[in-house]
């Protein structure tokens, strides 16, 4: 029974933040060599969907799913002449980061992790740790595409001619609270005018449960360019007259170009970037010309 168990164990961490491949430490007391420490995660997840049979229409059902990440002991150094026992135990290098994500409509996904300390098969005291996610490089990695036509087209189906574009992003690898640099150099060579360019972030979630599935997506930052002025569409020359592509050279520019700057600022609350057995979280960068 609980009641004969020491009313005053403890258990303590030096920090319930770490980062994956780093150690986590600290002690638990008054248990005695009986008792046994645990690391573990999982991921969850629920998925709200709608089922109907034959002839009659459809109502809302629940699936929910558990699939274990890691289950570890740790062992304890208890001292012979204390009844304090410290422990230190590496974090595994991949592990996801700790999360939790719902939509609109009931539908969720989790990663968590705790400490469990027990005694023989009563849990005694539980502490949730926070991972975050090791980075898999810390060199920039950048995205360049150089001098892309694309066709512009009206209510789908009525070609306007095209636009040229260079995108480049200094790194494509950022944490929470960076900056995300993008240039854009575009000529427009339609017969439309551009009214607004704008760069948006984008994190898309996909999630599932016993066949289920279900995805949510949220633009997560996004910023309107200004200078549009020599955007006005292109009524002096014809479309097949103009040099459309030049070669790939980071010192050639687009003819009758303009260069764009913009800075987006990866917010605080936004989920890093991972892929588990019930889940995948991914972001990219849409830049929308109207």
């Amino acid at each position: 029974m609980r009641n004969n168990y020491p009313q005053n164990c403890t258990l303590k961490v030096k920090s319930n933040i770490v980062v994956a491949g780093t150690s986590l430490s600290g002690f638990c007391t008054s248990l005695g060599a009986g008792a046994s420490l645990y690391f573990t995660g999982t991921e969850c997840t629920k998925v709200v969907y709608t089922s109907s049979s034959s002839g009659s229409t459809g109502y809302p059902r629940e699936s929910y799913s558990t699939v274990n990440i890691v289950r570890s002991i740790i062992s304890l150094d208890w001292s012979r002449l204390s009844s304090v026992a410290s422990f230190e135990f590496h974090i595994p290098d991949l592990l996801p980061s700790s999360m939790h994500y719902k939509d609109g409509n009931g539908s969720y996904c989790c990663v968590n992790y705790q400490l469990k300390l027990q005694l023989g098969r009563e849990i005694i005291e539980v502490v949730p740790i926070q991972i975050i996610s090791r980075p898999s490089c810390n060199l920039p990695a950048p995205y360049v595409e150089d001098h892309t036509r694309r066709r512009i087209m009206l209510a789908y189906c009525v070609p306007k001619g095209s636009i040229e574009t260079s995108i480049k992003v200094d790194d494509t690898r950022l944490g929470t609270g960076e900056i995300l640099k993008i240039w854009l150099e575009l000529v427009n060579n339609s017969s439309v005018d551009i009214k607004r360019i704008s760069c948006k972030l984008f994190e898309q979630i996909d999630w599932h449960s016993c066949g289920h599935y279900t995805s949510d997506t949220t633009i997560v930052a996004s910023k309107k360019l200004s200078g549009l002025a020599g955007m006005k569409c292109n009524t002096a020359t014809k479309p097949t007259k103009v040099k459309a592509i030049r070669p790939s050279n980071s010192d050639h520019k687009l003819i009758n170009s303009i260069t764009f700057e913009a800075f987006l600022r990866v917010p605080e609350h936004t989920l890093h970037t991972s892929t588990g057995n019930l889940f995948e979280i991914k972001h990219y960068l849409c830049i929308d010309v109207q």
